[in-house]
C-alpha cells in the first residue's frame, strides 16, 4: 500500500471560540421567553378550568400510572387511592401556580435566565467539535471535507495549532457513497462530543481511551471495507481514528487514506 493522505483534526479548547458564540446564548434566552403568552395560552386551552383539569390531567395520568405499575403491584390498590384522593384537589393550585409560573417574569422566564448557563455550556462543547463557520472551523467540518475529497478547500482550513498534517500527496473523495460518510461524521461527532466532555471533567488520557476511542473505534472501523470505499483506495490501510496527537497535544480525529500496491 503506498499512504497517500494522513491529518489529524484536534478539537478546539474553550479559548479559541469566537467570543460571539455569546449571542447564541441572548438568542435562545430571548427566543424562548418570546413564546412564554404563547405557551400559556396553549395550556389554559388544553386545561381551561378545574373540571378539564380533573379528565386532562388527572383521570389520563392514572390511567397512564394504573398501566405502567399493573395490578399485579402488591400495593396497587394503596397507591391509586393516594392518587386518586390526592390529585383532584390540587385543581385549583395547578390553575393558579400555572397562571403566576407563565406571567411576565414569572418561574418561566426566570427558569430559562436560570438555565442559559448550562445551555451554554453544551453549546460549547459542540462548537469545540464542529467550530462556527463563519468564524472557525472544528473537526467535523474538516473531516468532512477530506471524505470528499476536498484537498484545497481543507487544506485552506487547517490550523498548525489543532491539526497536524502529516502526509498530503493526494486525497480522494472516501466512500462510494454519501450514506457511509453521513454515518462516520455522525459516529465522530458524538465521540469528540464526549472526548470534550471528559477532559472537562478531568479524565485523564488513559481513560478517555478506554472509555470512548476504544468504543467509538470499532465503529468507524466497521464503516471501512471493500463495500464502502472508493475502490482507488485500499481499505486495508485506511483508517479513521479517534486518538491523541503527539505533535498538536490534542484529542481529535486522525484520517489515513492510502492506495493499493
Amino acid at each position: 500500500m503506498a499512504e497517500i493522505y494522513s491529518v489529524h483534526f484536534g478539537v478546539l479548547n474553550l479559548g479559541e471560540l469566537p467570543s460571539e458564540i455569546s449571542e447564541i446564548g441572548d438568542d435562545w434566552e430571548t427566543t424562548f421567553k418570546g413564546k412564554r403568552a404563547k405557551i400559556l395560552t396553549n395550556l389554559q386551552r388544553v386545561v381551561p378550568d378545574e373540571t378539564a383539569y380533573r379528565s386532562v390531567i388527572v383521570d389520563r395520568s392514572n390511567e397512564g400510572y394504573a398501566s405502567f405499575i399493573s395490578e399485579s403491584h402488591p400495593d396497587f390498590n394503596k397507591i391509586m387511592l393516594k392518587r386518586k384522593t390526592k390529585m383532584p384537589a390540587r385543581a385549583s393550585d395547578y390553575i393558579a401556580n400555572r397562571d403566576a409560573a407563565f406571567a411576565e417574569g414569572g418561574d418561566f422566564e426566570s427558569g430559562i435566565t436560570a438555565n442559559k448557563g448550562a445551555f451554554m455550556n453544551n453549546v460549547k462543547v459542540i462548537l469545540r467539535v464542529v467550530g462556527d463557520r463563519d468564524k472557525v472551523y472544528g473537526a467535523i467540518p474538516k473531516l468532512s471535507f477530506a471524505l470528499d475529497g476536498k484537498k484545497e478547500l481543507l487544506e485552506e482550513i487547517l490550523n498548525d495549532t489543532y491539526d497536524h498534517l502529516i502526509t498530503q500527496t493526494d486525497l480522494k473523495r472516501f466512500f462510494v457513497k454519501k450514506a457511509f460518510k453521513t454515518s462516520v461524521v455522525a459516529i465522530a461527532n458524538e465521540a469528540l462530543a464526549y472526548v470534550v466532555y471528559a477532559i472537562d471533567a478531568g479524565y485523564d488520557d488513559t481513560w478517555i481511551t478506554s472509555n470512548i476511542a476504544d468504543v467509538y473505534n470499532p465503529m468507524l472501523a466497521a464503516m471501512i471495507n471493500s463495500n464502502t470505499v472508493n475502490s482507488e483506495l485500499d481499505p486495508t490501510a485506511c483508517s479513521i481514528t479517534i486518538e491523541k496527537d503527539a505533535t498538536t497535544g490534542r484529542w481529535g480525529i486522525k484520517l489515513v487514506e492510502a492506495t493499493p500496491s
